[in-house]
């Protein structure tokens, strides 16, 4: 027993209690450098037939603001209505199923009776007294006066403060169904149904995950989640530690904040790893030390999910072996876009930690970038378009992982120094404009688009 006061079935129990690599977050106390949005919010909720709808990267944490943002408006004669949208969902099939589950919590806890309440129902009285499906919901709705009577019934069943996350609404395929939510929510509105909506989803703007309904501005408060600040990163690994009496070194917890990129599934992750590697240490630890970290980075590279790893695989696995350090100073820097210039400064930065002779000239350096956008190789950049010279992530969430395979190479991108005799041991194999910080990296650390001489100047 590594860690004092222990089992492993506590050890475990625990961790996931204050950790949440594999599901959202539901409570504010593990949601951290998120309040300003909670806080937006929960005033955007005070307003009568508004609706909120959260937006940005993959892996930024939208799901668990909207988990989060729901349990706090929630009244506590039920809980929140859960919704995960799939490629074939459609605005009826969406709408039986927030009947449904709201029928299902009304008999769980044995809800007042409707007519007590002197509500008439129309659609779900059948269903109040017998085993109706969600299908036959469905069939229910022909109109959208019908799914706007569906849901006011559906409220006046669920609870008092009735609220529904409708998760991942990019994944619905049929785009002229996510726009019909559009007129969905104006009718909510005007229909004055005490039902409020979370929506989540990948997208750069409203317009595009919804379509340009001018008509539904007005109920929808917009939330565009920008990646995690530093000080909310390294406040996961050190909130984590800290429930188990362990201590973290501010040079490891800044090394998670940096390898991460702002994801908090990656800061999580790690911090699991690095946690478990502390409790099956032969030694008692009250510090998390270097082997620890290097251990639960390892592992949570091995863990991660085949989605992560194929493209990094696809792009390095070449016969050349000349793509790895290639991929890695295409992730050295705050900004989302480079040009190949700035990137062939932070691969000279790489190659001088290499030590490697080998080392490419600019030329056949952009000929491995320009094979980075071909789905041979992963399919890893693209060009901005209204500026071909630019480069981006197709992906952005992979820009981490990317991350993660230097360090564990041990390339210091961030520029922070690491133990010599410690990085020496840790390989991995192969096989295996500025972003959204809100807070700027601590001294020491290199997020400029340029790396001049190899040094951590900014590029001016």
């Amino acid at each position: 027993m590594a860690i004092a006061g222990f089992d492993k079935h506590q050890f475990g129990t625990r961790l996931n209690e204050v950790l949440f690599a594999s599901q959202p977050i539901q409570s504010v106390e593990h949601l951290f450098g998120r309040q300003q949005e909670l806080d937006r919010i929960e005033k955007a909720l005070f307003a009568s037939g508004r609706h909120i709808f959260i937006y940005g990267d993959r892996g930024v944490g939208k799901s668990s603001l909207a988990a989060t943002a729901a349990n706090q408006y929630q009244s506590a004669d039920s809980e929140y209505i859960d919704i995960g949208c799939s490629p074939d969902a459609t605005l009826k099939s969406i709408v039986a199923n927030i009947a449904y589950r709201a029928i299902h919590a009304s008999r769980l806890r044995k809800t007042k009776h409707n007519a007590s309440m002197g509500i008439e129902l129309r659609f779900l009285k059948a269903a109040v007294v017998s085993e109706t499906t969600q299908a036959n919901l469905h069939e229910e709705i022909v109109s959208l006066a019908d799914a706007v009577d569906v849901l006011r019934e559906a409220a006046s069943l669920h609870s008092e403060r009735p609220i529904a996350v409708l998760d991942e609404f990019d994944r619905i395929s049929d785009v002229n169904e996510r726009a019909a939510f559009a007129d969905l929510i104006k009718q909510m509105g005007d229909k004055k149904v005490p039902l409020k909506l979370i929506f989540t989803g990948v997208g750069k703007s409203l317009d595009e995950l919804l379509g340009a309904h001018q008509s539904a501005i007005r109920q929808l408060e917009g939330i565009e989640l920008p990646k995690l600040s530093w000080d909310a990163r390294w406040d996961i690994v050190l909130a984590a530690a800290g429930a188990f009496g362990i201590s973290v070194d501010k040079e490891i917890y800044i090394r998670i904040a940096a390898v991460c990129d702002g994801y908090p599934y990656y800061a999580h992750f790690i911090t699991e790893k690095m946690l478990w590697s502390a409790f099956d240490d032969s030694d008692l630890v009250s510090e998390i030390k270097w082997e620890h970290y290097h251990t639960g980075l390892r592992d949570a590279i091995e863990s991660i999910s085949a989605e992560l790893k194929r493209p990094y695989q696809e792009a390095v696995n070449k016969r050349s072996g000349e793509y790895e350090e290639v991929l890695w100073a295409t992730a050295d820097s705050e900004y989302l876009e480079r040009f190949m210039k700035q990137m062939y400064s932070s691969y000279e930065y790489i190659m001088k930690q290499r030590r490697s002779s080998l080392t490419l000239n600019y030329d056949k350096f952009c000929a491995r970038i320009r094979k980075l956008r071909d789905t041979s190789y992963g399919a890893i950049l693209i060009n901005d378009p209204s500026n071909p010279g630019l480069y981006a992530y197709r992906e952005k969430m992979l820009r981490g992982y990317v991350r993660m395979q230097a360090e564990a190479h041990g390339i210091e991108l961030a520029g922070e120094k690491i133990d010599q005799t410690v990085r020496q041991t840790m390989r991995v194999p192969s096989s295996a404009s500025r972003g959204y910080y809100t807070s700027k990296p601590p001294p020491g650390i290199h997020w400029e688009r340029e790396r001049r001489n190899g040094n951590d100047q900014e590029d001016t």
